[in-house]
């Protein structure tokens, strides 16, 4: 069988095409399907002059954590920090898009024949290197992604949910300066 070097070329096409779709086949995709959200309303008494509030959704930390483990982004998404989740996610891509190009690099490079085994002592010094580099780098973006995502989720549950609790709890917070002291107080009813 001959090699054919436009053949890699094909084969990534067809494998995102067959990618795609299946996912847009699968019984459980909502593709196609309005968006609904659960109500998640607070049923309580409403008293004159107050107005209901939609509980927001708490992200956990740990979930977001092993969601960027898994795939890298996917975290930051979860915890809807789309920002940093689309610079790991494309950092993601062009790694794998890494990967493709040394394995077909060196496979050219390293071509066997009358089934010699390459072993890592025949390897040069340059490429060593490289193949390294290359594994530090995968481990390195990994964690960062990771770390990002849980902070990620602790920032949205402090910029989302800390306001709703406190409105929720009537935590008030007061100040009082006078001449030679400050009065700082933190309230909550019983």
């Amino acid at each position: 069988m001959d090699y054919r070097p436009n053949c890699k070329w094909h084969v990534a096409v067809l494998a995102l095409v067959l990618l795609l779709g299946w996912g847009l086949c699968t019984p459980g995709s909502s593709f196609g399907k309005p968006l609904e959200r659960p109500s998640t309303v607070d049923k309580g008494e409403v008293r004159p002059g107050e107005f209901l509030i939609e509980e927001p959704e708490r992200k956990d930390p740990f979930v977001a954590g092993l969601m960027s483990w898994a795939w890298p982004g996917l975290g930051q998404f979860y915890a809807q920090d789309y920002t940093m989740g689309s610079f790991f996610l494309l950092t993601n891509i062009v790694q794998k898009g890494l990967l493709v190009y040394m394995l077909f690099y060196y496979s050219d490079k390293y071509n066997v024949r009358d089934n010699e085994k390459v072993t890592w002592q025949d390897m040069e010094p340059k490429d060593k290197t490289l193949i390294i580099g290359y594994i530090f780098s995968i481990l390195f973006i990994k964690v960062a992604c990771v770390m990002d995502a849980v902070y990620s989720a602790e920032n949205y549950n402090e910029r989302v949910f800390f306001p709703y609790w406190k409105y929720k709890n009537r935590v008030r917070l007061s100040v009082e300066v006078e001449s030679n002291r400050l009065n700082i107080a933190l309230t909550k009813p019983l």
